[in-house]
């Protein structure tokens, strides 16, 4: 296959004729020829390709100036290089693939969909910022109307061990005052904890609010607790237990973090991102839904039922319609035959 490349890339190779490699192209500012003749001029021919002069202006400003010093030392050594080096090398096995039919390979082709598809959201992004630039009133509404996304109040982590009487929480007290670790702490609230919905994360209740909110739906804290743990340091044990209806929690104050807020003008440059992504988003799907309703011919998304899919993400062999699936496990020996009984 090597063997068969290279004699591919040599025959493409003899048909190159670099013409004007220097005429009428300058670097950066000067890289676009000055006329509509210059700019049509064939630099470089590649089998049934041609490079224009206006086409590798085009391509030499869209390199870094650090880039483009790896390719000689002065513009015309440069210009002369890029040329040879990148654009006809890129024809070159470009042909070379097309050569040996890559295109039409089933991963070839998801690589070619998946850059026409980025190169047509990037100009849909494009046109829809031009059509419809963010306004600073679509910016302020958004702010006013997601004022929650910009601030925080102070919130503070607590632990709790919820157990049934003042005199066990006492006990599991004097216990942490000799073992004062978190690994302990998490182990006693596993094993005795009566709060099962926060046992098993070692009676972590997360950051909780002022108003005894935390981050885990239908979870609120008591107000007693809070009141508690604003008595004590960051790090500190409630040094009693703490009433909690007709219980009582170990209460531990882990940490605290401090009250959040983030100005219009700070969040202006990312909610202008956000509001612009919504608004491709829409030509996105204005334009999939013309495109559905024309092209779209044959749907049928029972077939793909046939495709098992295990809980791992792994696909399994095909099943035939109307075959029960096996209950054996993969590489398992098969069953024993049964022994036949004597009927007599």
């Amino acid at each position: 296959m090597r063997a068969r490349t290279v004699k591919l890339l040599i025959a493409a190779a003899t048909t190159v004729v670099v013409c004007a490699a220097s005429a009428g192209l300058s670097l950066r500012a000067e890289a676009q020829p000055a006329d509509a003749a210059a700019a049509d001029a064939v630099v470089a021919r590649v089998g049934d390709r041609v490079i224009t002069a206006s086409e590798v202006g085009r391509r030499i400003a869209q390199i870094p100036p650090f880039q483009l010093q790896s390719f000689g030392r002065t513009p015309e050594e440069i210009r002369k290089n890029f040329v040879s080096q990148v654009l006809v090398r890129e024809l070159l096995l470009a042909q070379g693939a097309a050569a040996q039919k890559l295109t039409e390979r089933a991963d070839v082709q998801d690589r070619i969909r998946g850059v026409l598809r980025a190169a047509l959201l990037q100009r849909i992004q494009a046109e829809a910022m031009a059509s419809s630039p963010v306004t600073d009133d679509e910016i302020r509404a958004y702010y006013e109307a997601n004022r929650d996304k910009f601030s925080a109040p102070p919130m503070v982590a607590l632990w709790r061990i919820l157990v049934a009487t003042r005199e066990e929480a006492e006990g599991i007290l004097a216990e942490l005052k000799k073992d004062p670790s978190p690994q302990r702490f998490k182990d006693i609230a596993r094993e005795r904890s009566l709060d099962k919905a926060t046992s098993m994360r070692g009676g972590d209740l997360g950051f909780v609010a002022p108003d005894g909110t935390t981050a885990e739906p239908g979870l609120k804290i008591a107000p007693g607790l809070m009141e508690a743990a604003a008595r004590v340091k960051d790090a500190e044990l409630v040094p009693e237990p703490v009433p909690e209806g007709d219980r009582f929690a170990v209460l531990w104050r882990r940490q605290s973090r401090r009250p959040v807020s983030r100005s219009l003008e700070q969040e202006a440059a990312s909610i202008r991102q956000i509001l612009a992504h919504g608004k491709a988003e829409a030509q996105v799907k204005q334009l999939l839904e013309r495109l559905r309703a024309q092209d779209v011919s044959g749907h049928a998304p029972e077939l793909v039922d046939l495709i098992d899919i295990t809980s791992t993400g792994d696909l399994q062999p095909l099943r035939r319609p109307g075959t029960l699936a096996s209950s054996r496990r993969p590489g398992a020996p098969p069953p024993s035959p049964v022994p036949r009984q004597d009927m007599r």
